[in-house]
Parts: structure tokens; sequence; C-alpha cells
């Protein structure tokens, strides 16, 4: 007897496994460490007593594998056959065919002894006769836990030469085709072909052009399936089939293939932006004025920043708010207006623009743990005071009509001439050709989707191994320059904008054997250790 010897004893009833893990010192105490119990299946519990013992062993072993593996252990059973199989070598038991051997196959990896026990000094015995489970699943005879991993290789479509020759054979056109290859005499019908005369042959009953192989219209769709093993891109399956096969048509026929595919769809790129629309600088001051918020700051208590510009002057008023909700905005809005005149907010376009200046000055604050507040005002005032890079004039100057001191020395105090012309003009160049370049950097084009078209959402974030889009279908209810509105069957409601969606087309139903037509299968071997 070995030192803490590990030691298994199992039970097979009628009705149930039996299996009690513990562990022996030197003086055979018996410390138990876990009892397990297994209902047997009503086919099963037809297995002959001799299987059912044999059963129970190798199901035990396996159950308790976490605790066994590596490590030395006495298996007890009260069934004389099961120790006689169990103990034989490897080779010995590859000779027989019983339902056990192949069972005790599954214990090579294991390092024990099998030993005989009478049935009133198994203490499994109890455990296996005792439990009334129902619901056990069934022992797993096709795998065992060391089965690492099992390789299948999907069903790969091949289309053959004898195909080819046979569709060809019935296909009335390339028939036609071959005979006026042969002929000289071209139908109207087939005028498609006849404009390729020069690059048309033919080779064992076969159309050939250029190298390539004309395929036989029954099986077209077969190629664009073979053509489209590994879900490649439009762009990427033309350039497959072109460089082995064509009919007329292949290109569109390919493009529709991949529109139809719902695996391209939700992996594939969202639809381009539409091209920027710019809203130039108004004739007045406060006519257009553009609002937005940036925060909340964590690190000063949440607050968050409302950001105020004037579209004519670049004016900047930023003001700290608690909330982003009307009451909280209201107050500043009101002070605003009674202290500038109208306010008239249009879009966030600009503001959006300005946000580096809060952000600059918020991050200063944080850093030098400083007044927020004072260091945003000292942040807005050094924008309002310096030359706007479009105006070329400083945005307060434009406000007021005059140069601010600004803390440093002003010897002219008179009225700013302001040529309002000048400043439309600049505005106007500088928006066109910011529009210009972005336009150009995004591969902006206009809106393709319009009310009543079906698409898919890109998905707001993702866990890796998912899906760029959602598969969920959405349709078109309204369209604003790229900003649309979207339903989906379920009555929902979304608003995105076109460059987080993507059109799609009815999707072709998958079929898992695959469309008619010779198939060849790799088979691979299970890894086994």
């Amino acid at each position: 007897m070995k030192a803490n010897n590990l030691t298994i004893n199992t039970n097979a009833s009628p009705v149930a496994l039996g299996a009690v893990l513990a562990q022996e010192n030197k003086d055979q105490t018996r410390r138990i460490i876990s009892f397990e119990t297994k209902a047997l299946t009503t086919t099963e519990k037809k297995y002959p007593q001799n299987q059912r013992e044999a059963l129970a062993a190798v199901w035990a072993v396996e159950h308790f594998s976490y605790f066994l593996l590596g490590r030395h252990f006495t298996l007890r059973t009260d069934a004389q056959g099961v120790t006689f199989i169990l103990n034989r070598t490897r080779e010995e038991s590859k000779r027989a065919l019983t339902r056990a051997d192949g069972w005790a196959l599954r214990l090579s990896p294991y390092d024990y002894d099998v030993e005989y026990v009478r049935g009133r000094d198994n203490i499994a015995d109890a455990s296996s006769r005792l439990y009334s489970g129902k619901f056990d699943h069934p022992f797993e005879e096709e795998s065992s836990p060391w089965e690492i991993a099992s390789l299948e290789a999907n069903a790969t479509g091949f289309l053959t030469r004898t195909e080819i020759e046979e569709a060809t054979s019935k296909d009335e056109t390339l028939q036609s085709v071959i005979q006026s290859l042969q002929t000289g005499k071209w139908p109207g019908s087939l005028r498609k072909f006849q404009a390729l005369e020069g690059n048309l042959t033919t080779r064992d009953g076969i159309v050939v052009k250029t190298g390539c192989v004309v395929v036989p219209e029954q099986l077209r769709e077969k190629a664009l399936e073979v053509a489209h093993n590994g879900h490649p891109s439009t762009a990427k399956m033309k350039s497959i089939l072109r460089q082995r096969v064509w009919w007329p048509g292949m290109a569109t026929d390919a493009e529709k293939w991949v529109n139809a595919c719902a695996i391209c769809a939700i992996n594939g790129r969202p639809e381009r932006p539409t091209p920027m629309r710019r809203t130039f600088a108004p004739k007045t001051v406060w006519e257009t004025v553009a609002l937005d918020f940036n925060g909340p700051y964590i690190q000063f208590g949440g607050v968050s920043i409302l950001a105020i510009v004037e579209y004519r002057s670049r004016h900047l008023i930023v003001k700290p708010v608690k909330s982003t909700s009307f009451d909280s905005v209201k107050p500043i809005l009101e002070m605003v207006i009674e202290r500038e005149g109208s306010l008239f907010p249009r879009q966030n376009g600009l503001v959006e623009s300005y946000m580096k200046v809060i952000n600059k000055a918020m991050s200063t604050a944080s850093s030098n743990k400083t007044n927020f507040i004072e260091e945003l005002r000292a942040a807005v005032d050094a924008h309002n005071a310096a030359t706007h890079r479009v105006t070329k004039v400083a945005p307060e100057e434009i406000m007021t009509g005059r140069k601010i001191k600004r803390r440093l020395p002003l010897l002219r105090h008179e009225s700013s001439n302001i040529d309002d012309e000048l400043l439309q003009q600049r505005d106007r160049d500088a928006k066109l050709l910011a529009k210009q370049r972005e336009d150009a950097r995004r591969g902006a084009r206009p809106c393709r989707i319009q009310p009543g078209d079906e698409i898919i959402v890109e998905r707001s974030s993702r866990a890796k191994g998912e899906t760029r889009f959602s598969p969920t279908r959405f349709t078109v209810v309204e369209e604003q320059n790229g900003s649309l509105t979207l339903t989906n069957d379920a009555g929902q409601i979304r608003k995105r904008h076109v460059s987080q969606t993507k059109k799609v087309h009815p999707w072709r139903q998958t079929n898992d054997e695959g469309t008619s037509g010779n198939r060849r299968f790799c088979s691979l071997n299970k890894i086994i250790i």
C-alpha cells in the first residue's frame, strides 16, 4: 500500500452507478473525498451486468479525472470480469470487440491498479442502489475528456471538368455558340458572344474565352458559391472568377451574390458619409449661434460645460452647469439673451471645434489643482482676444466693434472699421475649402439610402469576435442629408447617420448541404491524448 493512496470504489446496480473517491494512509485509515452517483438511462439498464460494472468504473475515473490524472490510484470493483478487462494491456484490449473493452481503452492516460473487493466490502454499493435520479445524461460513448480537439472540414464544393462538359452538352446557348464558331454565322440572340468571337475557342466540348472556361447557365450559381467560399468582398470575388471562368453578366451576378450574403452584410463596411453642408457667416452678430455641452467632469463634482459660439464673430461663451437639462440651461440662456440681444440657435457644427479650448482649460485646472472657472475664463478671454485664422479679426472686436485692452497697453481706443464683405468672403472661402478637403478625405458621396430601403445598424460597441453590424433589419422612414429615421418590425424607432448603417438586400437562404452537384468532403481524425 502506497502512502496516501487514492482509491475509487465503483459499483453498478440495475438502476444507477455509484462511486466513492477516498484517500488511505499507511495504516489503511480511509478518508472520504467525494461520493457520486449517476442514474442509468433506459438503454443502459439493458446492458449485461458485467458491462454495467465496466461502465461504472470508466465513468467514475473520468468523473474524478481532476483528482486522478498524473497520480497513481487504486480502482476497486466487486466484478471479477471487470478486473480482468481493465488489467489487460492496451494491445490485448485492441483485439477485443466488446463494448466494455472499448471503454477500457479510455483509461489509457491513467496510472492505476485494479483490485477486486467482495460486494459487502464495496463502499460504493449503497450509492448505486439508493439513488433515484431520473434526468441524468447518458454516458458519452463517442468522446472522452481527453479529446482536446475535433476538426471537421466544411463541405467544399468543386466545379469539375466532367460537370462542365456534361452541362455544356445540354446548354442550348453554348451549343449554338460552338456551332457559330465552326460556321462563322451568328444569330442575333448571340450578339454578346459574337462581340468576343476573336477570344472564343472550343476545347473538348467546352467553350473557352481567353483561357477561362465559359460556364453553362446550369452551373453558374454553383460557380458563384464556390468562388464565395471564405466570404471574399465583391472586388475579390470578381477577381477570383475572372481568372478562372466567364459568362455574360458575371460581374453583376457576383455583386448580387455578395449583396445577398447575410454574413458579408453584418461584417462589411458602413455606408460612406454624406458631403458636408456648410453654414456661412450671417450678416449680423447674434443672428446664429451654436450650443453644445462638454463633460461631465467627475473630478469637478460632475459639472458639465455649456459652450455658446456666435457664428459671425466666433465669439465664445462658456458656463458651467450642474445638469444638461433645460431647467439648468434656461437661466444661462436668459442671461446671455438679456445681455447680448436676440439668440437663435440653429446647429452645433461650429461649436465642436472649440471643445479643445474647454478641454485644455479643464485639464489645466485638474493638473494644477486650480479653480476651473478661473481657468475657463482665462482660456475664453484669450480665444476672444486673438485674431481668428479665418476672419483675420479678433472675435471680441467683431462683437463689440472695438479693441479691448486685456491687461495690456492699448494706444488706440477708437471703433474698429470692419469690412463686412471681406469678412463674409473669408468665411465662405475657408468653409468651402474645408468642405472640399474633408469630403475628399472621408470619401463622402450623396446619400444612396432612401425612405423604404432596408438597412442594418453598426453596433455602438462590440466584443472581440462580434460582427460589425447587428443583423436586425430596419426600414428607413425619413432621410435628411444623411440623417436617417428608422423603424423595425417591433415598432422601435432609431435615428442614425448614414455612415453608421449599411444598405442590405434580401438575404440568400443558406443550405447546410450546399447546392446540388458533386460535393467532396475532407475528413480529419480527432486528436486524442
